[in-house]
């Protein structure tokens, strides 16, 4: 067996996003907290702000949260993240 790294984030299955409904489960599973709330709340703005004729400010919203998520499922960007933290890792 392999240890664990010390900085607790495992890898975690890349889980399949091609629809926004598989966004949105992907961030009630493997997102940072909040982020599934304020996907909801910012996809609703964005869209509530376009012409009918151009939803590119919602597409940049789902394309920004399907980056969180794939941050978030990288044991590298995690833990970069953590030895950046003030008192994070010192390995």
């Amino acid at each position: 067996m392999s240890a664990q790294p010390e900085h607790g984030w495992g890898a975690m299955p890349l889980p399949e996003i091609r629809t926004v409904d598989d966004l949105r489960s992907a961030l009630s599973r493997y997102g940072f907290p909040g982020d599934r709330e304020r996907f909801e709340e910012e996809l609703a703005a964005a869209i509530g702000a376009s012409p009918t004729d151009d939803l590119t400010a919602a597409a940049t919203v789902v394309r920004a949260y399907r980056h969180r998520v794939l941050i978030r499922n990288s044991p590298e960007i995690m833990a970069a993240l953590e030895d950046a933290r003030p008192g994070g890792s010192t390995t």
